[in-house]
This record gives C-alpha cells, structure tokens and sequence, in this order.
C-alpha cells in the first residue's frame, strides 16, 4: 500500500474517534456529492506529537487536545511522519448502507474496513481515500421525513443520513436506548502542510 494513503488510513481513525467529540475545533464545509446530495466535510488541523513505529502509534494534536491512534500493519510502516509534521484531515461521512440491532452486551465502537468497493464520493473537490465504518451506538431517534438517524456512540452524540427505504423502515421500529450497529462510508483526505 503506498505510504501516502496509508498515512490517510491511519490517520482517518484518529478524526474518526474524535470527529464529535468536545474539544478539537473542526470546521466544515457543505458539498454536493452525486447520489448522496449535500454533504458536509469536516476539516480538522492537527500537529503530529509522536511517532512509535515499534508499537504502531501515532500521537496528534490540536491545541490542549491531543489522542493517541493505534495503527493496524495493514496501514503500512510509519517511517515517513514524524513529530511536528502539520496536517490538515478532511473527512467526510457518506449514507448508512446497513443497520442491525446490536448484540447482547455489544458496547459502543468503531471498526473501520480497508476499502470501499463502491463509489460513493465521485465528485469531492480533492483526491479521498473511502473506506467503511461499522459503529455501535445507543440509537436515540430516527427523523423519516430528513431520513437523518440521531445516535451517541463512542465519542458522543452525532447522526447520520439514511436513503436505503429498507433501513430506514428498520430504524422506524427502533425505540431510544437500543443498542444499533451502522454501517456507512467515510471519505478522508490528508495534507500535509
């Protein structure tokens, strides 16, 4: 895997994990992406802290902010990054795909899957790397007429937009507190600066 998309790769679950979380300023813009409509891209500016190729971590920052990613080898070695290097990550979250009820004792969590096989962000404005989301959450209420399900997962409360009829109508016979895996796209992009 080139080093450049494996940095996106890694760096993509740091944003992932703190994307709604208080604290790191994110700002966003809105876009038009086809099949999906509008969409916003988060766009967050961190500093790497640390860099730990033996035990696969990175350390990033932003302000008083700072969390730790655990990078998978799948992602590729981390010999090109190192502390102080600036980066500027886009991301953005595309339409569940799929919901199922969670599994007894399941917690809140995020598992991110390599690649995408559809293309589901053709026209974003700079090259993205896709790659799939399944997050477990505490279902909090689904909107049918905005088609926008609301959730606390692991990071806090969010919520995402939902087209699929068929998941649309699982999540109609949902009641608050349940526990819920979705599955969706996320679009990321990294710049360093």
């Amino acid at each position: 895997m080139p080093k450049r998309i494996a940095l996106t790769l890694a760096l993509s679950i740091a944003l992932g994990m703190t994307a709604c979380a208080p604290g790191p300023r994110i700002e966003s813009e809105t876009v038009v992406v086809a099949g999906l409509g509008a969409v916003q891209i988060e766009r967050i500016d961190v500093t790497v802290v640390s860099v730990d190729p033996r035990s696969r971590t990175v350390v990033v920052r932003q302000g008083n902010y700072a969390w730790l990613v655990d990078v998978p080898p799948i992602f590729g070695d981390l010999q090109h990054i190192q502390a102080g290097d600036r980066l500027q990550i886009r991301r953005a979250d595309g339409a569940v795909l799929a919901m199922r009820r969670a599994r007894k004792g399941e917690k809140p969590s995020v598992v991110y899957t390599e690649a995408v096989s559809e293309p589901r962000f053709q026209n974003l404005p700079d090259k993205y790397v896709l790659h799939s989301v399944t997050l477990t959450a505490k279902f909090d209420s689904f909107d049918p007429s905005s088609g926008i399900v609301h959730y606390i997962g692991p990071a806090g409360p969010n919520s995402l937009r939902v087209k699929d009829p068929s998941v649309q109508a699982d999540l109609g016979r949902l009641r608050k507190g349940d526990m819920v895996s979705l599955t969706f796209t996320e679009a990321f992009h990294i710049l360093k600066e």
